[in-house]
């Protein structure tokens, strides 16, 4: 199925929710699901994803930054209907106390304002807040995005998608 990297992008920004996985120092993968968002419109596609430096992901993308990461995007009308997704590979830097771009994205929305002030407020308890900025490799994978429900049901083969992120996107 052929699809725009615009089309990714603006179900990556239409959605908050994913799962993280990375792998712990001896290679054990690690899973969690978590909140994030996307970096600005023309800013180079990174997420971002907020926590604290007592977090088992921030040990384990000190030890290895390598990740991956699954955004499912529900059908709004058809909820009982698997979700489509978007999903890639890439590599995660951790960045704590004040990083300006985490900040800044993390406040340009009502919901993530309030999960940035939960996690500033558990990290009184410990740590230090970070931000992960999660940039993903050149390729990325999709299933069903761009499709009706109908379309995936008749052809399941040509909901399975490849995107290359553009130099401009990186």
């Amino acid at each position: 199925m052929s699809i725009s990297f615009d089309r990714v992008e603006k179900t990556l920004r239409q959605n908050t929710f994913g799962t993280l996985s990375t792998l712990t120092e001896d290679g054990a993968p690690h899973v969690t699901g978590v909140v994030y968002w996307v970096a600005a419109p023309g800013e180079p596609l990174n997420l971002y994803v907020t926590t604290r430096t007592t977090n088992r992901k921030v040990r384990n993308l000190r030890a290895r930054p390598e990740v991956a990461f699954v955004v499912p995007a529900p059908h709004r009308f058809f909820p009982v209907f698997p979700p489509r997704a978007i999903q890639f590979l890439g590599t995660a830097t951790i960045g704590c106390g004040r990083r300006r771009g985490g900040n800044r994205t993390f406040e340009g929305s009502w919901f993530l304002r309030r999960i940035l002030a939960t996690e500033r407020r558990i990290v009184t308890e410990g740590g230090r807040l970070c931000f992960n900025r999660i940039r993903p490799n050149r390729t990325v994978f999709t299933y069903a995005i761009g499709m009706t429900v109908w379309d995936n049901l008749r052809q399941p083969r040509g909901a399975i998608g490849r995107v290359t992120i553009p130099e401009s996107g990186r």
